[in-house]
């Protein structure tokens, strides 16, 4: 049988609370990840199309989108446009998350 002790601090027992709901943003974001998912799904991408220096291949795979997600708030359908992501894996992600001339690069190279 398992122990609970982490759910002990000192002699009292920690507070659970309840999850917060989903916002409208937390809503819009779920949906683009599943339709994004399927996008991947249709075109047969199962590893990552970045391809940089250091790259994972299949391993550790995200959504790499062209802006930051608070860009696509007045135009939620683009977080889910196929010109707008790319798969790619946490090394590659990492790389052109804050690198926005290496992020044109790679998308005119992939998404022309």
């Amino acid at each position: 049988m398992l122990k609970r002790s982490f759910l002990k601090r000192g002699n009292s027992q920690l507070k659970r609370t309840p999850l917060n709901r989903i916002g409208k943003i937390g809503k819009i974001n779920l949906e683009a990840n599943q339709k994004i998912k399927e996008i991947w799904e249709r075109e047969g991408i199962d590893r990552c199309e970045i391809k940089l220096p250091g790259c994972l291949g299949n391993w550790t795979l995200q959504n790499c989108h062209k802006h930051k997600r608070s860009w696509y708030i007045d135009c939620p359908e683009l977080l889910y446009s196929f010109k707008e992501v790319v798969r790619g894996c946490q090394n590659c992600h990492d790389k052109i998350e804050y690198d926005r001339v290496l992020t044109e690069k790679v998308f005119k190279r992939l998404r022309p």
